[in-house]
């Protein structure tokens, strides 16, 4: 996965990539994958109970969807 994003410019030291859905299936593993190779990861997230499995992932930043989504919505 990263070597894509590396492909094409975006490399651990670029900023924070943001994983969506970052505690389901896939964005579990995205978040783990990338926190490996040195990505600072901001995992978004509706199910913030789940912030400490994230953290314990690699997750350097974790984002309440629900919330933000009012923030973007509400302006």
């Amino acid at each position: 996965m990263s070597h894509a994003l590396e492909r094409n410019g975006v490399m651990p030291d670029s900023g924070e990539v943001v994983v969506t859905g970052a505690a389901g299936g896939v964005g579990s593993i995205a978040t783990m994958l990338l926190a490996a190779r040195g990505y600072s990861v901001a995992a978004v997230t509706g199910w913030t109970a789940e912030a400490d499995y994230l953290t314990g992932l690699g997750a350097a930043t974790i984002i309440d969807r629900a919330v933000n989504a009012r923030l973007l919505f509400c302006q």
